[in-house]
């Protein structure tokens, strides 16, 4: 109890502390690199000190887990255990007859357990996309399933014929390009050379550990928004940036950047939820 307690005064401090930024944003301006830096490195300190505001959507999702009936959700370690469940994902499920990430799997679980239909399912997932100080159920859910592999390492089983097929397609759409600006994942997330947007040093897939370090720790919490993003969610804004097709989350698409990313990740230990600007 004095943790939540914690964290909740932390997400009091991490709203005031953006309601300057929500100020400049009225304005239409925004804030100076050096001012959004300011602040994560504020939150870093306080993620160090073992206090993190993603903290407090855990334990929705605790209550949410229940409440849809998750806790007969098969992650692959047995209906209801979520313990290290994130390392082993993606992974083929023989009920779904395809490979899953963590995501697809809560929204096919949503359907079979708590009877959503997958329009229901994508709303319930999408609720806070573009919006923020947004709490949406779903981003808890995953959330609270993620920490619960906290100190894993990612350990895909790419010796899986079915996972390995689902690498190798995800590893294909990092590197194809398309849309209008002749984009792909790689214009931003490959290379030996470093790479910066504005403050923002950029991870590489090419040097090794950063893509691991990089899904290791999603979801995570965004300063700028006072809430946390999905992995796919990630997805989803970097293709809109990409001016690429509509992201549909839970999709093979989805499921293959996963694999291909966890999968070079494989040996990384699992830290969530990371902090990030």
């Amino acid at each position: 109890m004095r943790k939540i307690l914690l964290t909740s005064a932390v997400f009091g401090l991490a709203f005031a502390g953006l309601l300057g930024y929500q100020a400049v944003k009225a304005q239409d301006q925004e804030l100076s690199p050096e001012e959004e830096i300011r602040l994560v490195q504020e939150f870093n300190r306080l993620l160090a000190e073992g206090i993190n505001p993603g903290e407090i959507w855990a334990e929705i999702g605790k209550e949410a887990f229940k409440k849809y009936n998750l806790d007969k959700c098969d992650f692959g370690l047995g209906p209801g255990k979520i313990e290290g469940a994130l390392a082993q994902l993606p992974r083929y499920f023989p009920d779904a007859k395809r490979v899953m990430d963590l995501e697809t799997r809560i929204g096919w679980c949503l359907q079979k357990y708590a009877g959503m239909t997958p329009e229901q399912v994508k709303k319930f997932v999408t609720q806070c996309w573009g919006k923020s100080q947004c709490t949406s159920e779903y981003d808890a859910i995953v959330m609270y399933v993620s920490m619960a592999s906290n100190g894993y390492k990612i350990n895909v089983n790419l010796k899986d014929p079915q996972v390995k097929r689902m690498y190798e397609i995800g590893k294909q759409i990092y590197y194809a390009r398309l849309g209008p600006w002749d984009f792909n994942c790689a214009t931003c997330h490959a290379g030996q050379q470093e790479v910066r947007i504005r403050a923002t040093r950029l991870w590489s897939a090419d040097r090794p550990g950063e893509a691991g370090q990089a899904v290791a720790i999603f979801p995570k919490y965004l300063v700028r928004w006072a809430q946390p993003m999905t992995l796919h969610y990630r997805y989803a804004e970097c293709m809109r940036q990409m001016r690429w097709p509509t992201f549909e989350p839970h999709s093979d698409l989805a499921v293959a950047l996963s694999t291909f990313l966890y999968g070079i990740g494989n040996g990384t230990e699992i830290k969530v939820p990371g902090i990030g600007r």
